[in-house]
């Protein structure tokens, strides 16, 4: 089994929806996205297993959230407003078109490329005594997110 580095991974964004990826830039750590999927509960009175448990089928797939930390450079247009394009200029639009999102995966010999349509729900700079100006940044995932390898 091959273990593969994280460091090098890569996080790009297209607030357009997929027509042209820009680096987000500074990222720190990146997780998710943290995909699951809920249960409906079939169980019966007319058991007919008879083995007493519960069943139950898949629900709908969430494909969740994901959440990373940059070193927040209120200069860096795609941190910050940036005519509207930036992070919190996202956040301040109407909403009603997700954009999309492009998470690189540096693999030994090759990349994989998680890309799912998303929205920001969150935005919390952090400004410590001693330490880097930071922002955590959490997505929203508002589709099926997809992982392709090469």
């Amino acid at each position: 089994m091959t273990h593969h580095p994280s460091f090098g991974s890569e996080l790009k964004w297209d607030p357009a929806g997929g027509t042209g990826y820009s680096a987000i830039g500074q990222v720190h750590d990146i997780k998710g996205p943290n995909i699951s999927r809920g249960t409906i509960d079939t169980t019966d009175q007319d058991d007919a297993s008879g083995d007493g448990y519960r069943t139950f089928l898949p629900g709908i797939p969430d494909g969740g959230d994901i959440t990373f930390t940059i070193g927040f450079d209120p200069n860096n247009t795609a941190h910050t407003q940036g005519a509207g394009t930036g992070l919190i200029g996202d956040f301040v639009n109407d909403g009603c078109t997700p954009a999309t999102f492009q998470h690189t995966l540096k693999l030994c010999g090759g990349t994989a490329i998680w890309t799912f349509p998303g929205f920001l729900t969150g935005f919390s700079p952090s400004s410590p005594l001693e330490g880097e100006q930071t922002a955590d940044v959490s997505v929203k995932i508002a589709g099926k997110p997809t992982l392709s390898a090469s």
